[in-house]
């Protein structure tokens, strides 16, 4: 049987002829069976034997091997954590694939920067962690998250969509749609919550900003509504409201108001989003359902908030407030900081 190398000792012999690659490929196919070999492998040859390269045998492609020391390479991956694959075959004289096979290895990946509410400095992250300590203790000897009411405030955009990557034919045109304007279309909205469900929420109206007056009046609605949802607890425990730092929820006016309707308010350290239930549960939630949704009108956006809070199951309230416990104690174990 006529091996690979016996047809490039033929294909030398039609060279050494004269013959050009076409000819060449000819005569081959006719003695031996059509398809034997096609022009490409028998151009390749001929241009070997053009440039003076006589040998038969195969040659080596790519970058010459190189062994890759493991040690080195964290070496150089800890002097520079955001450096290159590239960069890292060109410094070990590897080629690409052999880098990544050995990261994969030694159990590398490389993983985009984490963007986190606020560069905390030392002494917000004790705060966070003094406050956390406190109310874990306070828990395991007067159980009070039932007690617990929380708000916010969030825009809701008439335009949800984000660009997106799409798979599509080289000759297909990928979807478009317009910028968004810097001063797009939005509608505030204030919502009230507790483990039981939704106590309160209202539409602010164009160009109206929450201020103390305006927080106060809210806090009046939704505890009107409150007292009659759970009146035991407005009546007899007392409930404890957890909103964050900003300044209409800290103004001497909001304090007395609070105090005249038997609030106590629960520490909250600053910047921390992240042991806020409306913004790690329920505004991410509902920034989910808003995904790719188009309003035309203020209604249809305020119609959106309904149709999400009544699509909720009450396990959904109840499970967000009850998350509380365990990112305390994500934040004491993490002394502080921010945690995933």
């Amino acid at each position: 049987m006529i091996s690979v190398r016996d047809y490039r000792v033929i294909i030398l012999y039609e060279y050494k002829l004269g013959h050009n690659a076409a000819q060449a490929m000819r005569n081959i196919n006719e003695a031996f069976g059509a398809n034997t070999v096609n022009s490409r492998m028998v151009q390749r040859w001929f241009q070997n034997f053009r440039n003076g390269n006589m040998n038969l045998e195969n040659q080596e492609r790519g970058r010459p091997s190189s062994v890759v020391d493991d040690n080195q390479l964290k070496d150089l991956i800890e002097k520079d954590t955001q450096t290159t694959v590239r960069e890292l075959a060109a410094t070990m004289n590897a080629s690409v694939g052999t880098i990544w096979n050995h990261l994969k290895t030694i159990g590398l990946v490389k993983k985009l920067d984490k963007w986190i509410p606020h560069e905390l400095n030392e002494n917000q992250k004790k705060c966070r962690y003094e406050i956390c300590s406190a109310l874990l203790l306070r828990n395991q000897t007067e159980p009070f998250l039932d007690r617990i009411v929380t708000c916010d405030e969030k825009w809701i955009l008439y335009d949800n969509r984000k660009r997106s990557a799409q798979w599509l034919n080289r000759d297909q045109r990928p979807k478009s749609f317009p910028k968004q304007s810097l001063h797009t279309k939005k509608v505030m909205v204030t919502v009230w919550w507790s483990t039981a469900g939704v106590i309160h929420y209202s539409f602010l109206s164009k160009g109206q900003t929450i201020t103390a007056d305006t927080y106060c009046h809210i806090i009046e609605e939704m505890h009107r509504k409150f007292a009659l949802k759970q009146p035991a607890l407005v009546n007899r425990k007392g409930p404890i409201l957890l909103h964050d730092n900003a300044r209409p929820h800290i103004a001497k006016k909001t304090l007395q108001k609070l105090k005249e309707l038997c609030y106590e308010a629960l520490p909250h350290p600053p910047y921390s989003p992240d042991l806020s239930p409306t913004d790690y549960h329920l505004f991410r939630d509902f920034g989910n359902f808003l995904k790719d949704k188009v309003f035309r009108k203020r209604e249809d956006a305020e119609s959106s908030f309904q149709d999400f809070i009544n699509s909720r199951e009450p396990e959904f309230f109840e499970n967000g407030i009850r998350k509380l416990l365990g990112r305390w104690q994500k934040c004491v174990d993490c002394g502080g900081c921010y945690f995933d």
